[in-house]
């Protein structure tokens, strides 16, 4: 026993005589929040690490005081004195470029304890740890004020807002680069597949932001930083396997900086998977490549990206019952469910359908095709390029020019009808069976032989090509002040039509729409429906100035914008345009007994025909309207822990394309600039265990852009209708916080106190599928009124609450788990049901839901001393069945129309 405890001792003994404390942590550029991989740590004479792939870097070392000295190639040194004690220790280091770089000068990233704005930074780390197979704005949730979802379960088909604001009015940019579609502000998620194998981080303002250029960022900006080259070379192979089917590869390789001044980087990504919502299938590609090039002191560098892919979809909202008749009952619904389509699950989808392509040999026999079609369908690709060079004219001045372009190709397939079978899918057998072979499919008046499609698959075509240019100047007046400056010019133009995608067993379709058309037969691939371009053009013009003495930092901006839109419309009659006349809308055919006859207009003795060089397409003519931003804001360090900011901005902003001209080419009346007036306040904390953030806004926006409604009536026609203008108050309360309990264990927690609200009424005009208006008995368009003051603003969560716990067992693992809750969302409002004893009633507000995800990880190296990252994922943890985006009466069901659960 003795003997024992002796040992005990001597063993106990000599370890607290050569006893070594750990001190880890992780460098980062201040600026963007990219790991830095290879940074040095030196903490003695000879003795030293770098970090690793994550920017983590880990020793041992005897207690007493110690000198630390961090560096990398390109950022300024820092030097830091410890006291090593027997606990563990963890020290951060953000790193500052010795001079400014691109990022800094293009991308306006707002730096901690400097920028006076609201905003969160989601770094590679943590994007790798927490998207696993979603949409990138889903990792964005753990950020107070964002709301994303994945709107019908379709792979790409997510969708953000932020305080409240849709994504059409929060600025996405890749790296200072805009990509809000011109038009109509949206932005396409599944045309950025694969984008997180090259992001370094991305950066969420909220607010009005500290972007210098006139951008949407109403609710918010959303800044997705790709890596550079760096210093060191790496490649990365990533192999993903997921629920339903889900496979991803991805490949990448960075050379870092060469001696011959070049580098590049390389990444690509293929997906597949069936989903989880039925018939959700998707197959995508990414590709990647930058390639830059050092020159004297200019680094140019050209770079290209795209992401081809087709995926299933489920785009339409449906009533309760049709998942779940028990769920509907809990929540309300007292309807009666007979003869209705009820209790098909979570994953119901109704756009597809079983299809036997028969045909017959020339035996009479019959050869089977059988196969699963979906009647909604996304396929799109657009690739974007740019050509940077960054120019360090000096130590003080500094000069960016980038030349991009985008050009999107796809479309998205329907069908028309409610021909359903007993399981709720489209019954697509009837419709092949009536074109292949029906009665009535061989119509004598336009062929003897030929089969006439009477439904049939129909794909929204929406191809643009978008080039822009956008040049900043920087320069650092003084060590405090700094003044930036610069254009942004853009052009853009969209085509939309419709084109016959899968006649189902016909041979040709009858469509009349095209006023200038020959023929009303029409075979896949030909244009119907509709068929028009909207080309706008931008210019911008914005100033900066930024004051900062380490202690107090300030900036102001102005920028102005001009931005042309002009219509073309190629389904309506062509404009005679003559020297000194133009007659709108003059020339085109008339169906005449059968026959297409050629309008005739004679002017001066002389005929003019559809055909006649002087006929053009009909056009509008350019609109201009200019808008200007003005923002102010200051920060204050109170000491090295605790600061204050506060920021306030008006824009004056102009209308969307849509809210501009009418699918008629007529100009909307009344046309306002939308008008916003934003204030906001903050403080924050840190220390190296605690931070916290706390900020309040108020933002109050006239002539708001509405996104309209869509509904079906009583004959399951397609009823659309465009809003102009509502005025809106958005105001809030955010605070988000984290505590490194220990070396091993930390939290982070959010909430968000939303209040958002309608504080107007309005009218909106009605349109059929084909976009032309619904007229009344007297010819005249149909304008309907409503009333929306005090409603609250719809379509995404009021209120949000997150806590995280991460837990680190071993020096290179961790698990991780992360709960967000939301509450008081109001669903998506019909403006057309809030008029006479309904006005100003509330919507449906959707059960509030929680969901926790699990994410587990393990790093080690292999026999090749190459890093090998395990990491695991469970997305909604306790398997919560909840209602994440509602519509207060259903578009699709004319059956309905009140304000209870359905």
């Amino acid at each position: 026993m003795k003997k024992i405890v002796g040992l005990f001792f001597a063993v106990t003994l000599s370890f607290s005589l050569f006893s070594q404390t750990t001190i880890s942590g992780n460098i980062t550029d201040a600026n963007t929040g990219e790991a830095l991989i290879g940074a040095t740590v030196i903490f003695g004479k000879g003795q030293g690490t770098a970090t690793d792939f994550d920017g983590n870097y880990s020793f041992k070392i005897h207690e007493g005081e110690r000198s630390l000295k961090v560096s990398y190639v390109g950022y300024k040194e820092i030097s830091k004195t410890i006291t090593v004690g027997k606990t563990p220790q963890t020290l951060n280091f953000k790193l500052k470029t010795v001079l400014l770089n691109e990022v800094q000068v293009v991308a306006d990233i707002a730096r901690d304890r400097e920028t006076p704005v609201a905003f969160s930074t989601i770094p590679m780390k943590k994007i790798s740890e927490e998207l696993a197979s979603q949409d990138i704005p889903m990792v964005l949730n753990s950020t107070p004020g964002v709301y994303a979802t994945q709107s019908g379960g379709g792979d790409g088909d997510a969708r953000i807002t932020i305080r409240g604001f849709n994504q059409r009015n929060v600025a996405v940019m890749i790296d200072g680069i805009p990509v809000n579609d011109m038009e109509n502000g949206w932005v396409y998620w599944s045309n950025w597949f694969g984008l997180d194998a090259v992001t370094s981080n991305i950066q969420v303002q909220r607010g009005l932001g500290s972007s210098k250029i006139a951008i949407p960022s109403v609710g918010g900006t959303m800044n997705i930083l790709t890596k550079g080259t760096g210093n060191k070379a790496g490649g990365t192979l990533k192999q993903s396997v997921g629920s339903y089917g889900k496979l991803r590869t991805s490949l990448g390789y960075n050379s870092g900086r060469l001696e011959s001044g070049w580098g590049y980087t390389l990444a690509g990504s293929y997906k597949r998977g069936n989903g989880f919502v039925d018939e959700t299938w998707s197959e995508g590609y990414f590709y990647y490549a930058k390639i830059q090039k050092e020159i004297g002191n200019h680094i140019l560098s050209l770079s290209a990206m795209g992401a081809p892919q087709k995926h299933g979809q489920r785009s339409y909202k449906s009533d309760i019952a049709t998942y779940d008749t028990t769920i509907a009952r809990s929540l309300g619904d007292t309807s009666d469910f007979s003869g209705r389509i009820v209790n098909k699950g979570i994953r119901f989808n109704k756009h597809w359908g079983h299809l036997d392509r028969w045909t017959l040999d020339n035996n009479g026999d019959t050869i089977h095709n059988r196969e699963t079609l979906n009647t909604k369908q996304n396929y799109y690709h657009k690739p974007q390029f740019s050509l940077r060079d960054f120019w360090t004219v000096n130590d003080k001045f500094y000069v960016s020019n980038i030349l991009y372009a985008s050009i999107g190709h796809g479309g998205g397939t329907s069908i028309s009808g409610s021909s359903y079978d007993a399981n709720g899918q489209y019954n697509l057998q009837d419709t092949y069976d009536g074109n292949a072979g029906g009665p009535f499919s061989v119509d004598p008046t336009y062929s003897d032989t030929e089969h006439k499609s009477g439904n049939y698959l129909k794909s929204s075509i929406n191809n643009h090509f978008w080039y822009g240019g956008l040049s900043t100047l920087n320069y650092q007046a003084t060590d405090k002040i700094s003044l930036s400056g610069g254009l942004d010019l853009r052009y853009y133009k969209g085509q939309h039509y419709r084109e016959i995608y899968d006649l189902l067993g016909g041979d040709y379709a009858i469509v009349t729409d095209d006023k200038t058309q020959k023929s009303s037969v029409k075979r896949e691939g030909d244009i119907i429906s509709y068929h028009n371009d909207g080309i706008v053009k931008w210019s911008g013009i914005f100033s900066q100035a930024e004051y900062s003495n380490g202690m107090l930092s300030a900036f102001f901006n102005i920028s102005g914008s001009n931005s042309a839109y002009k219509r073309l419309d190629y389904f309506r009659k062509k404009d005679l345009v003559l020297a000194d006349t133009t007659i709108r809308e003059a020339l085109g055919t008339d169906l005449n007994f059968g026959e297409y006859i050629s309008d005739t207009v004679t002017v001066d003795g002389v005929d003019y025909t559809v055909n006649s060089k002087e006929a053009k397409t009909a056009s509008t003519d350019w609109k201009w309207i200019r808008g200007y931003t003005v923002k102010t804001g200051l920060n204050v360090n109170l000491d090295e822990y605790n600061n204050v900011f506060f920021n306030t901005g008006y824009i004056s902003k102009a209308p969307r394309f849509a809210n501009v001209f009418d699918y008629d080419n007529s100009m909307f009346k009344g046309i306002k600039n939308e008008i916003v007036k934003a204030v906001e306040g903050g403080y924050s904390y840190r220390s190296s265990l605690f931070s916290a953030n706390v900020n309040t806004y108020y933002t109050v926006w006239e002539n708001k852009p509405s996104k309209g409604i869509t509904y079906k009536d009583k004959d399951e026609n397609l009823i659309k209708g465009n809003i102009n203008g509502m005025n809106a108050l958005h105001k809030g309360f955010e605070m988000d916080v984290s505590y490194k309990i220990s070396r091993k264990l930390s939290v982070e927690g959010l909430l968000s106190l939303g209040d958002w609200t309608w504080t107007s009424a309005d009218t909106v005009r009605l349109y059929d599928e084909n976009n032309n208006a619904i007229l009344d008995e007297n010819n005249n368009p149909v304008d309907t009124a409503f009333d929306a003051k005090g409603v609250h603003v719809g379509d995404a969560a009021q209120t949000q609450y997150g806590l995280s716990v991460r837990y680190e067992p071993t020096y290179n693992s961790y698990i991780k788990l992360r709960g967000t809750y939301f509450a008081d969302y109001y669903s998506d409002f019909d403006p057309l049901s809030l008029h006479g004893e309904n006005g100003g009633r509330e919507s449906w507000v959707i059960p509030s839901y929680q969901l926790v995800d699990l994410h587990v990880g393990f790093t080690t190296k292999n026999y090749a001393d190459k890093t090998v990252h395990i990491k695991f994922s469970i997305l909604n943890l306790f398997n919560e069945i909840y209602i994440s985006d509602a519509q207060n009466n259903d578009p699709y069901n004319a059956s309905t129309s009140d304000f209870d659960a359905k």
